[in-house]
């Protein structure tokens, strides 16, 4: 027997977070890319004026009718729309047959109710991936609420639980909105999801009050700071420890914006699910808070090429339908692919299986886990947050030496990513530093061999937090630009390509980029380069003093020419080396015969004290 399912709801301006009110583009827009609403706050709806043109061909309001009927097998798509007017309603497929986004037209019909009542348009079938509509207000019309609906099999319907976990660390501004958030506005009483989700609240700079935040689908947990890893880990324990166990964990950072509208549509999609992607990680797309348009990733994928972390995706603005459309014709199919724990939601199968997380404080976790499990991956428009400081962010401590660290451990303890040479990607960068004078975050990639080459007791036993500072001590100190002498324009642009012709190549490796010349050969005259990743040796080359710029911070930091410290670097750097060479497959045995122990609840307990 057939069920009326919803799927997803229709996002008016109302329900959009109040930090994406100035991006009416993310649900529906007028004329001149303006929001078309007047939201009248007594009768809690939109009112749009007669002869009004809305376009509701959005990032939240078109559905992909392609992955839903995929992912689940629903069939006949509806739309329905509670409000009092008249209007056409124009349901259109959406497509590129070559750059320009295409229309095809499937259903046109008038809705017209005297009284506020639901109506609903009965959706034609498609082979097209994406639907949307227009609606064309013959007369002043009030809208209240929509969505999108399917026919399944009753006995399809799957029941779903979900432990929503977030582990917060000196964000509490962000993490008490959050929790606000869901509980006035998903675990409400006669909400969908009451009685379906819990949420785990993982504090691990133990300042929140539980007595204040508890409740019958909320507990706060005071933890240690054992970073994101033992956050997670801990939420994963409490979660299957609850009296009704969940069919699925869903890991979220503290410091985003969340919509309810992700995690409502979350659950529907959970519980419609074939058999074939029930295993599946479902992964959110993660956004930039401070450039909102801008979808960065939802899967990532590990780069065999040089052992970078990276999207499948390209970052696209997704107030654009063009994009909206290309975001369809990706696939999650790629080798070395995970999901980031920023959204991630897990079923309790895999932490049952295959156990628990490893003990690596901060970064590679979720990759670690997401390949050796190999889920497979699930992903929907909508299903999303939005990350605070992600756009320019660049942390020494934690890109060089915590990323490369982890690395070393997840591939030797797992045996995840053995095509990948990780090694060759320190060698790489840390001569990249030396060259352009930074030499702390030489010392940090070196630091970073080490400390791996210590074995899994070294890790198993380690202070994270204390070890994090430490590290983070060896970040260069970022000053205002205008301390530095640039209170205007820049010069030159940190971010712009300065090549090197054929000999000054040579001269650049030979001479380590003047370390080996003496000062005379060097030019006096500071020069702009880019503080993060940005790499151009013909910005660095001969130069005496660099000035690594942040722009994104308007800061930057002085670099000046250091033989003696480049030469003890070397030094040490080969040293690290040659016993990398001679111990590290002992070493790597040692992380594989601690695998098993580190991913039990035995040895997550202990090592979190509880």
């Amino acid at each position: 027997m057939l069920q009326n399912v919803k799927l997803q709801n229709v996002m008016l301006q109302m329900n959009l977070d109040v930090n994406l009110i100035e991006y009416p583009e993310f649900s529906a827009i007028g004329k001149g890319e303006e929001s078309p609403f007047i939201y009248d706050s007594e009768k809690k709806c939109h009112v749009v004026e007669k002869l009004t043109k809305v376009n509701f061909m959005s990032y939240y309001n078109c559905i992909q009718v392609k992955r839903w009927s995929e992912y689940t097998g629903v069939k006949n798509f509806k739309l329905h729309l509670t409000m009092k007017g008249k209007a056409t309603i124009s349901v259109y497929a959406i497509y590129s047959a070559s750059v320009a986004v295409t229309y095809n037209s499937l259903v046109s019909q008038v809705v017209e109710s005297d009284e506020v009542s639901e109506v609903v348009v009965n959706i034609p079938e498609t082979d097209k991936a994406l639907v949307g509509f227009y609606m064309d207000t013959l007369e002043d019309t009030e809208i209240y609420s929509g969505y999108y609906s399917a026919d399944i099999e009753e006995d399809r319907i799957r029941d779903v639980n979900i432990s929503l976990v977030t582990t917060t660390f000196k964000k509490q501004e962000y993490i008490k909105r959050n929790i606000d958030l869901i509980k006035s506005n998903v675990l409400y009483d006669g909400s969908d999801l009451k009685g379906h989700m819990f949420v785990h609240v993982i504090d691990n700079d133990r300042e929140l009050d539980p007595s204040e935040l508890d409740s019958e689908d909320l507990k706060v947990y005071m933890n240690n700071n054992v970073g994101g890893a033992g956050g997670f880990t801990r939420g994963m324990i409490e979660a299957l420890e609850l009296p009704k166990k969940p069919t699925h964990v869903l890991l979220m950072d503290d410091d985003v914006m969340v919509m309810p509208e992700s995690l409502f549509r979350t659950y529907y999609l959970l519980r419609l699910l074939k058999d074939e992607y029930k295993k599946c990680f479902l992964s959110g797309a993660m956004f930039d808070y401070d450039i909102r348009q801008k979808q960065y990733e939802d899967v990532g994928f590990v780069h065999k090429a040089d052992g970078s972390y990276g999207p499948v995706k390209s970052a696209m603005d997704m107030r654009l339908l063009k994009n909206i459309v290309a975001n369809e014709n990706y696939s999650f199919n790629v080798d070395d692919a995970y999901a980031g724990w920023w959204y991630c939601c897990i079923p309790v199968e895999h932490i049952e299986d295959r156990g628990l997380p490893l003990p690596v404080f901060v970064r590679g976790d979720d990759v670690e886990f997401s390949l050796r499990n190999k889920p497979g991956f699930i992903a929907l428009n909508g299903i999303c947050i939005w990350h605070v400081g992600f756009a320019g962010k660049f942390n020494a401590a934690m890109e060089l030496y915590q990323v490369h660290r982890n690395s070393f451990v997840i591939q030797a303890a797992s045996g995840i990513c053995q095509d990948v040479d990780f090694l060759a990607r320190v060698k790489g960068m840390f001569w990249k530093d030396i060259t352009r004078f930074a030499y702390n975050n030489a010392e940090l990639l070196i630091d970073s061999i080490e400390d791996y080459l210590k074995g899994p007791e070294y890790i198993m036993h380690l202070d994270g937090e204390q070890s994090l500072k430490e590290h983070n001590a060896k970040n260069e100190k970022l000053v205002p630009l205008a301390e530095l002498g640039y209170a205007g324009d820049l010069p030159t642009d940190p971010y712009k390509y300065e090549s090197l012709n054929l000999f000054r190549k040579a001269m650049y490796v030979l001479t380590i980029n003047g370390h080996l010349l003496p000062n005379f050969m060097l030019r006096r005259t500071p020069y702009i380069i880019a503080y993060d990743w940005f790499f151009v040796p013909g910005k660095n080359y001969m130069k005496k003093t660099l000035v690594a710029v942040n722009k994104n911070g308007g800061t930057g930091v002085r670099r000046t020419i250091n033989r003696k410290r480049c030469f003890a670097l070397i030094k040490r750097y080969r040293k690290v080396l040659a016993k990398y060479k001679k111990t590290h497959v002992e070493v790597e045995q040692a992380y594989r015969n601690a695998f098993d122990e580190m991913k039990t609840t035995k040895f997550w307990k202990e090592y979190l004290h509880i």
